[in-house]
């Protein structure tokens, strides 16, 4: 067994996390490991039993949110994946995700997108990735947006 079993990749479905995910699933098939992709969902959003989640109770059509990682799946490696959604404050994000690691961090691989924003746009955006390298107990790889 290789030193990582599980790549966990927090997403919001942009250009950079879409890299992450391609990232992930290359590392997973060449460690054997699972990649567990997981994103948080803001209420009043509502995760159905399949996993697809109606983000507005106005409209209650389900929506498949991993349709183009499934694609992306497709596309690429072998690789054991299970899509995760949590629903949360997207400012509880980081806390969320370091519960969900939690004791069992031993193993665990996190890979992150960035933006890599600087200057006026991080200070008005943020950088979650930033926070999550500085909270996270596992190693932490993060992958740049793709030029």
């Amino acid at each position: 067994m290789g030193i990582f079993h599980t790549i966990l990749h927090p997403t919001d479905f942009d250009a950079c996390s879409l890299e992450a995910f391609r990232v992930s699933r290359e590392l997973g098939h060449q460690l054997g490991a699972k990649v567990v992709a997981f994103h948080v969902a803001s209420p009043p959003a509502v995760v159905t039993e399949d996993g697809r989640v109606i983000m507005d109770p106005k409209a209650s059509t389900p929506v498949d949110i991993w349709a183009d990682y499934r694609a992306a799946e497709a596309a690429g490696p072998s690789v054991a994946i299970e899509y995760s959604v949590v629903l949360g404050k997207h400012t509880e994000a980081t806390r969320m995700l370091v519960e969900m690691i939690g004791k069992n961090a031993n193993g665990v691989l996190l890979v992150i997108g960035t933006h890599g924003r600087t200057g006026l746009s991080r200070l008005i955006w943020g950088n979650r990735a930033e926070e999550v390298v500085r909270t996270a107990p596992c190693p932490v790889l993060v992958v740049k947006e793709p030029a």
